[in-house]
């Protein structure tokens, strides 16, 4: 009997470890799976960790390429708002407008736009403000000693929402300055100043359009052609003769009603348009350019005097046409050079006018 008993002791006891075993195993895999999820979970944020670490440092590594050629540019980069302020400006803008970055972000960009240029860079704005590209717009922006240099933008319009630009702007000053040069020089004569025979005969013929209109009113013509002009070039030589030129323009231009058109048509040909002038009034004006021209004039260590011959042909009506009139004015001259003596110092000065009309 006694053996009986320790033999279903023994079996209880080992169903009982058995269960509690069970349970902890239950208990044990349990955890393992907790560990092997906690153990991915940590696995997921060590890569999400160093994923956000690489990728900040990609935007670090951006932010620093952008900062570099917003910085060193050769263009003029800026971040400006639609209410005329400028968020941000690069160094090409300091060096460009003589300004700090302080100065600039501290006022206004519309305080700095030439006074001419005001309302059109205004309207370019609110084109921006509309949605419409700003395609090589220029402006003149006042630089820290007070002059002006011209800028070129381009500016894409700001995403809806945003009033953000982001301009570029480049210097293009010298650029204007060469095609104004180029401009003045296709109308003006380099050695004096004065208008050319290009813009001449360009404001001949629009004073032609004007007649065609207002068939009552008349203008004149005169062509002055220098005497005595060639000895000197061949005495003194080129030199001297272009400080004669410019100095007979200057005379000239002084004495000129504020509507007339002087030009050197060229060598030491001039010709003078005076509208609404008739015949006697434009003898008076040969007259007083006569006198100009004659005073010396001093070309260094000496004085030379060169007389004139002046023709004057009259536009009245139907007149022809531009060419006629000159060459009536040309002939004109010519006959009044034909018509004095051979000395240097005639003792009276003849013009001869023709008066055509049609």
């Amino acid at each position: 009997m006694v053996q009986v008993e320790r033999h279903q002791i023994d079996e209880t006891s080992l169903r009982e470890l058995v269960e509690t075993l069970r349970t902890r195993a239950e208990s044990l895999e349990s955890m393992d799976k907790l560990v092997s999820s906690l153990k991915k979970e940590a696995e997921h944020h060590h890569r999400l960790t160093d994923s956000l670490k690489h990728g900040l440092e990609l935007v670090q590594q951006i932010v620093e390429e952008r900062e570099a050629f917003f910085s060193l540019s050769l263009d003029m980069l800026c971040i400006a708002t639609t209410s005329g302020y400028f968020h941000k400006v690069n160094r090409a803008f300091e060096r460009t407008l003589g300004y700090t970055q302080e100065e600039l972000l501290s006022r206004s960009f519309l305080e700095l736009v030439h006074p001419e240029d005001l309302e059109k860079t205004q309207h370019e704005v609110e084109k921006l403000r509309l949605g419409i590209d700003t395609i090589s717009f220029d402006n003149r922006y006042q630089h820290k000693d007070g002059g002006y240099r011209w800028l070129n933008w381009t500016t894409p319009a700001p995403i809806p929402g945003s009033n953000f630009l982001y301009a570029v702007a480049r210097d293009v000053t010298e650029q204007r300055q060469r095609d104004e040069r180029t401009l003045y020089l296709a109308s003006h004569d380099d050695l004096t100043g004065l208008a050319n025979r290009w813009r001449f005969n360009e404001e001949l013929k629009a004073s032609f359009a004007r007649l065609k209109r207002h068939t009552n009113r008349q203008f004149a013509v005169l062509v002055l052609d220098l005497d005595q002009f060639k000895p000197i070039n061949d005495t003194y030589g080129h030199q001297a003769g272009d400080i004669v030129l410019r100095a007979i323009g200057g005379r000239l231009n002084a004495i000129k009603r504020e509507t007339d058109v002087l030009c050197r048509l060229g060598g030491d040909e001039f010709a003078l348009l005076a509208p609404d002038a008739d015949i006697t009034e434009a003898g008076m004006i040969a007259e007083r350019m006569r006198k100009e021209i004659i005073r010396p004039i001093s070309i260094g260590d000496a004085d030379v005097i060169v007389d004139v011959s002046i023709g004057i042909a009259l536009a009245e009506g139907d007149t022809s046409d531009a060419n006629t009139l000159l060459k009536l004015a040309d002939e004109a001259m010519y006959e009044a050079k034909r018509n004095k003596t051979n000395t240097a110092r005639p003792a009276r000065h003849e013009f001869s006018s023709h008066i055509h009309v049609f």
